[in-house]
Parts: C-alpha cells; sequence; structure tokens
C-alpha cells in the first residue's frame, strides 16, 4: 500500500473527500495531504527504513462546528499506526483550516513502504 493510499485509508472514513496536495472540487468539507519522505537505518550504502513527515490538512467553512470531525481524525491517524498528530489551527477569514501533523515509520521498498516493522 502506498503512502497516499495509507493516508487516505485512515482519513475518508471520517471526511468523504481526502486528496494529495490541492482540492478543487465543490465539497466545503475536505481533507488535502502532503508528506516528506525520509530514508533511515542504512546497510550496503541502501535505505532499509523510512520516516514519512505527514500533514493532513482538514478545511471546513467558518461557523461549522468541526470538534468532532477533529478528534475522530486524530483517532483515525492513530489507530492507522501514525504517531499522535500535534494538531495546528491556521484558520483565517476565508475559512476553518487544521493542519494534522503526524510521523509514519516503516520498511523501504523501492521508495515506497510496504510493512510496519
Amino acid at each position: 500500500m502506498s503512502m497516499n493510499n495509507k493516508i487516505r485509508s485512515a482519513v475518508l472514513p471520517v471526511v468523504s473527500v481526502c486528496v494529495p496536495d490541492l482540492y478543487t472540487g465543490e465539497e466545503t468539507t475536505y481533507c488535502t495531504f502532503q508528506y516528506t519522505e525520509l530514508p533511515q537505518a542504512f546497510s550496503d550504502d541502501a535505505p532499509q527504513a523510512a520516516v514519512y513527515l505527514v500533514q493532513v490538512h482538514l478545511f471546513a467553512p467558518r461557523g461549522e462546528n468541526t470538534l468532532k470531525t477533529r478528534r475522530l481524525l486524530r483517532k483515525a491517524l492513530l489507530a492507522a499506526d501514525f504517531t499522535a498528530p500535534q494538531v495546528e489551527n491556521a484558520s483565517d477569514s476565508t475559512g476553518q483550516h487544521y493542519i494534522f501533523e503526524c510521523e509514519y515509520a516503516g520498511g523501504w521498498n523501492d521508495g515506497d513502504w510496504h510493512e510496519r516493522f
């Protein structure tokens, strides 16, 4: 399973739209995400593991109560073996924006994780 699929599998039961980078659709409540892949545990000049620095962004209209959704997102990421997310409120006058920052560690397989170690 790719990291994109891992993130989407965790988020989609909570928020019905979850896409990498940029969402241009019509839904007003949605998630986007991105991640950085850091190779780790080198052996024979090759990485044997990777750490992923993940950001999941929850967007919602101003005035919408997102407390339950935010709690469910935290729980969903934890249940999918991500670290406990740090949540930053980046909301502004155009709407709500919460950034969930967490990590995931996995094995290395041609630049994509393949199983948790």
